[in-house]
This record gives C-alpha cells, structure tokens and sequence, in this order.
C-alpha cells in the first residue's frame, strides 16, 4: 500500500505523514494489505473548480473522489480543498484540523464504496462508519 500526498496550495500548514497514517488505519480495516496506490491532492478552490467540471459544476467543494476498483494498481485519487473545509469547519463546530480529517476519512470511504447519493440507507451507514473513523482516529485521540 503506498499513499501519495501532494500539497498544491500554501494556504494551511498539512501534516502529510497525518494524512497517511489515517488513510493507512482505514484502507487496512476496510480492504486490507494490498499492492495498491492511492493519490491525495490537497488544493485551493479554483483549482477544485476544475476537477468538479467532470461532475458537471462549475462551483468548488470540499471533497472529490474518483475510485477506479479496488484490483486496481491505483485505487483511486481524492481532492481536498483548503479553502472548502475551512470556510465550512465553523459551521460543524469543528476546528480546521477536524474538519479537514473527517473530509479526508469522507473520500477514503467513497474509495473503498461507500456511498450516500443513491438512498438514504446508504447514506444513513456511511455518515456512521465516517462518524466512528472521526471518532477512533481523530476526535477521541486528542484527550
């Protein structure tokens, strides 16, 4: 398992080596080991834009995944924007830090199936399971 991180913006200070070990902690509980890749692009809003023209916007969002199969050699890519997560981090409660995990652990999920747009079921379990990952990971972790 190997987990890239790229960081195209200099708004936030990123803890790359975070982000890996969160994704690490969930790929393993949900898939396993595997021969696999996954890309994270942390970016600003006009770049965000650009990839959200594939879902037919034009405006920004806090989180993009594009999951290519699990038997994939790369498994996927996950865009966060910055920008997206710290304008939305107060209307959680959340800190900026706590925001932008519970978004990352958000698209981890996508990659490995998880889903919320096609019933309320699914979606029901997905904010869940996203819920506990924040809860295992991050939230509790900081007492």
């Amino acid at each position: 398992m190997k987990i890239n991180v790229i960081n195209q913006q200099d708004l936030r200070e990123i803890d790359t080596k975070k982000i890996k070990d969160i994704a690490k902690k969930l790929l393993l509980n949900e898939i396993g080991q595997g021969n696999f890749e996954l890309n994270i692009l942390i970016t600003d809003d006009k770049s965000i834009s650009e990839f959200n023209k594939y879902r037919g916007k034009s405006t920004p969002t806090d989180v993009l995944s594009f999951s290519y199969g699990l038997n994939e050699p790369v498994i996927g890519d996950i865009v966060i924007s910055v920008e997206s997560i710290e304008k939305q981090a107060p209307d959680f409660g959340n800190s900026f830090e706590e925001e932008f995990y519970y978004i990352l652990i958000h698209g981890l999920l996508h990659i490995v199936g998880y889903d919320h747009e096609n019933s309320e079921e699914d979606a029901k379990k997905m904010f869940e399971v996203q819920d506990q990952y924040f809860h295992q990971l991050i939230k509790d972790r900081r007492r």
